[in-house]
C-alpha cells in the first residue's frame, strides 16, 4: 500500500466518523473561496509586519466549520507559520488566559517539524542570529514585563545548559519557573541588579507569553502564529462571569493582533444564532456590560463587536455539494483502488448538513462495493443538545499553576 492509499484511506476513515483530519482537509480542500482568500492575504500582511483583525466564521452545525480550520492551519503551515488548533470548552475556557496560553503553546506545530513547535525549533534557533537579535530588540522595547527580558537573556547566556534552556522554555509555554531560579543564576553572570523580577503572579502573564511565544516563532525561522479557535459558541453554556471574561479575551487577541508586528493571526468559529441568542438577545450579555472605561470592559465592547460581522459559512449550494461528492468520490475510489457508481439523486425534502451527506455518500459507497444489489432504506432524525449552563465551578482555576511563582 503505498502512501497515497494510506493517506487517501485516512481521509475516508476521517470524513466517514464525522472527525476532520489533517489528510481530510489537504485532500477535501474548501468551497469556501471569500474566505480563502480573507485568510491567504492576512498571511501575506502578517508576514510583512503588519497587524490584522482576527477572523471570526459563522455556520450552522455540521455545515463544516471544523473541517475549513483543519484546512486553514494546513494552508498556514503551508506558507511557513506555526499553528496551534484548540476547541473553547471547560478545559480550556477563552476567559482564562492562563490556560489558553498553555494549551494553545502545548498544541502548537512548526512547518516541516514533528512534536511541540517551541521544542522542535529552539533545536534549530541560533542565539548569535541576526532573528535572535531582534527578538531581544523586541523585548526591549515591547510591554512586556521584565522577566521575560531576563529569560531572553539568561537563554542567550546559558548555551550549554540544555536543561536550564528547557526550564525558560518551559516558562514561555506558561509554566514558571521559580524566581530564586532566575535570580541566581542572573547573578552567576554578573547581572542580578539588571532586571527588576517583582512582576505579578504567572497568570497575569498569560497575555505577554502569547505575544512572546509569536516573536520566538518569528525569530525561529517561521513567519508568525495563526492561533485558530473552535466553538466559540460553547461560551453560551458558561457562567455569566466566564461569559464576560470570555468577551473581554476575545477583545484583548483582536488588539494584540492589529498591533504592527505582533506576528499573530487568530481565527474563531461559532454556530450561528449564538450572538443572537447569547450575546445581544437572549442571554443579553451585551447589556450586562458597564460603560465604564475599564480595561475588561472596553475589551469585551470591542469582542463582541467582533463577534457581530463573522464570514457566513453557509451550506453548499446544489453546485457546491456536487463538487465536494466529486472530490470525495475521488478520494474514496484512490483509498479502496476501484471505481464506484455514482449515487442517485439527493433527497429534496430533506436538507442536512454537508457532514452528514458525506457520511452517508461514503456509506452507501461501502454497501456497493460489498453488496452491489444493496438498496438502502435512509431515516433522518433532528439531534437536541443539552442547553444548560456549566457552573462556574467547574471550570480549572489557576492555583496549582501559580505555585511555583
Amino acid at each position: 500500500m503505498n502512501t497515497e492509499t494510506v493517506a487517501a484511506r485516512s481521509a475516508i476513515e476521517s470524513l466517514r466518523s464525522g472527525v476532520p483530519s489533517r489528510d481530510a482537509a489537504q485532500q477535501l480542500g474548501t468551497t469556501q473561496q471569500e474566505i480563502r482568500d480573507r485568510f491567504t492575504e492576512s498571511l501575506d500582511s502578517v508576514a510583512e509586519g503588519r497587524g490584522v483583525s482576527p477572523i471570526v466564521i459563522s455556520a450552522t452545525f455540521g455545515a463544516g466549520k471544523t473541517h475549513l480550520l483543519n484546512y486553514l492551519q494546513t494552508l498556514a503551515e503551508r506558507e511557513g507559520f506555526v499553528t496551534s488548533y484548540g476547541v473553547i470548552s471547560p478545559e480550556m475556557p477563552l476567559g482564562n488566559s492562563h490556560l489558553v496560553v498553555k494549551a494553545m503553546a502545548e498544541a502548537a506545530r512548526a512547518p516541516g517539524q514533528t512534536g511541540k513547535a517551541v521544542r522542535a525549533l529552539a533545536a534549530t534557533l541560533k542565539t548569535e542570529s541576526e532573528e535572535y537579535k531582534a527578538f531581544q530588540e523586541w523585548a526591549n522595547t515591547a510591554k512586556i514585563d521584565e522577566k521575560f527580558r531576563a529569560l531572553i537573556r539568561l537563554y542567550e547566556a546559558y548555551r550549554a545548559d540544555e536543561e536550564f534552556r528547557v526550564q525558560i522554555l518551559n516558562d514561555f509555554e506558561g509554566r514558571a519557573i521559580l524566581k530564586t531560579i532566575m535570580k541566581n543564576r542572573l547573578k552567576q553572570i554578573g547581572e542580578a541588579a539588571a532586571y527588576d523580577l517583582s512582576g505579578p503572579r504567572s497568570a497575569l502573564l498569560a497575555h505577554d507569553r502569547v505575544r512572546l511565544l509569536a516573536q520566538f516563532f518569528k525569530a525561529s525561522g517561521c513567519k508568525g502564529w495563526v492561533v485558530l479557535f473552535d466553538e466559540m459558541e460553547r461560551v453560551a453554556k458558561f457562567s455569566v462571569n466566564q461569559r464576560l471574561a470570555a468577551y473581554s479575551e476575545l477583545g484583548w487577541w483582536r488588539e494584540a493582533a492589529e498591533l504592527t508586528g505582533s506576528a499573530l493571526l487568530p481565527v474563531f468559529t461559532t454556530a450561528s444564532g449564538f450572538v443572537a441568542e447569547s450575546v445581544t438577545g437572549g442571554a443579553r450579555d451585551e447589556q450586562r456590560l458597564s460603560s465604564s472605561s475599564e480595561e475588561r470592559d472596553t475589551h469585551a465592547r470591542s469582542g463582541i463587536e467582533l463577534l457581530k460581522s463573522p464570514f457566513r459559512l453557509e451550506s453548499p449550494t446544489p453546485e457546491q455539494e456536487e463538487e465536494i461528492r466529486y472530490r470525495v468520490k475521488a478520494i474514496y475510489e484512490e483509498a479502496y483502488g476501484a471505481p464506484i457508481a455514482d449515487l442517485p439523486a439527493a433527497r429534496g425534502d430533506v436538507r442536512i448538513s454537508i457532514r452528514s451527506e458525506i457520511r452517508r455518500w461514503i456509506t452507501q459507497w461501502d454497501m456497493q462495493r460489498y453488496y452491489p444489489s444493496y438498496q438502502p432504506d435512509l431515516a433522518v432524525d433532528e439531534v437536541l443538545f443539552d442547553q444548560s449552563e456549566i457552573a462556574e465551578d467547574i471550570t480549572p482555576g489557576d492555583d496549582a499553576d501559580e505555585a511555583g511563582e
